[in-house]
């Protein structure tokens, strides 16, 4: 997708700022050309419309069923369709600006991942520990593959959800998108209160020696490489591991906000903590 060649890096971290900087310059053009081709057939994949953004900017509001079949809802979860500007609301029934709630993905929503177990990543609000988080994943018919809800860790920060080996992933089909809604329950007497987030997970597969280079590579050589397969979720993952593993260095918090510049999100969002890995069972 970038049309460069991987760069090996072989130099420490304070050096490797300075390439990303580089080499990530042209993710926000493309992202943006990207999300715009509305009639390219990956677009059509998920039933009904594709997510609109990143931030929890407002609530959702179920939409009646089209048909007169009754939903069971243990199977089936309603898509956000209609979303209320976060200044129409007078209060916050979780305490928090909805806007506070970022999901950490590219502008037109969508991130390619070659693993079957990728992890996500998010900006959160401290969200209380009484307060429920859901996440849902629904297959590229729409289909419901698997749902979770967990409790928040009462601290603001960089909060990861790392998937379980999904068997759908295993066999990435390029025409197909996984379609994702992370949920912060305000208010259990009535869901239209959710504070929502959304995305579509993209699986891909690589060619051979594109696995053997991963294998091969240290962590700061799988870096460039992500960025040459056009890996979202891998980038930013490896950035994240890199932060976490030298919590006292601010390079790496830069090097983070950097990749998040790029795609359009406030860049002081990598300043954050790393909160504790929540891992999902689906």
């Amino acid at each position: 997708m970038f049309n460069q060649k991987p760069i090996k890096l072989t130099l420490g971290v304070m050096t490797l700022a300075s390439l990303i900087l580089l080499s990530f310059s042209s993710i926000g053009v493309t992202q943006t050309a990207t999300g715009s081709n509305n009639t390219n057939e990956e677009e059509e994949s998920i039933a009904d419309s594709v997510p609109d953004r990143r931030k929890g900017g407002a609530s959702r509001r179920p939409q009646p069923s089209e048909n007169n079949e009754e939903n069971d809802d243990e199977e089936m979860v309603q898509a956000p369709r209609r979303r209320k500007p976060a200044a129409s609301r007078n209060d916050y029934q979780c305490n928090f600006n909805p806007q506070e709630l970022v999901a950490l993905i590219p502008e037109n929503l969508r991130g390619k991942t070659s693993v079957d177990s990728p992890t996500l990543y998010f900006s959160v609000p401290a969200i209380t520990p009484n307060t429920e988080i859901e996440f849902v994943l629904r297959g590229p018919q729409d289909e419901l593959v698997g749902k979770q809800t967990f409790s928040g860790q009462g601290r603001a920060g960089i909060m990861s959800l790392k998937l379980p080996k999904v068997p759908r992933l295993s066999a990435p089909n390029t025409k197909k998108s996984y379609h994702w809604y992370l949920s912060v329950i305000c208010n259990q007497s009535d869901r239209a209160d959710d504070v929502v987030v959304e995305g579509l997970l993209q699986p891909v597969t690589l060619e051979s020696n594109q696995v053997q280079q991963l294998e091969r590579a240290t962590l700061q050589e799988k870096l460039n490489l992500y960025q040459s397969y056009d890996l979202w979720h891998e980038k930013l993952d490896a950035l994240a591991t890199i932060k976490r593993s030298q919590p006292q260095n601010s390079q790496a918090s830069q090097q983070l906000g950097q990749l998040l510049e790029y795609v359009r999100l406030d860049a002081s969002l990598g300043q954050q903590p790393l909160l504790e890995t929540q891992r999902l069972s689906l």
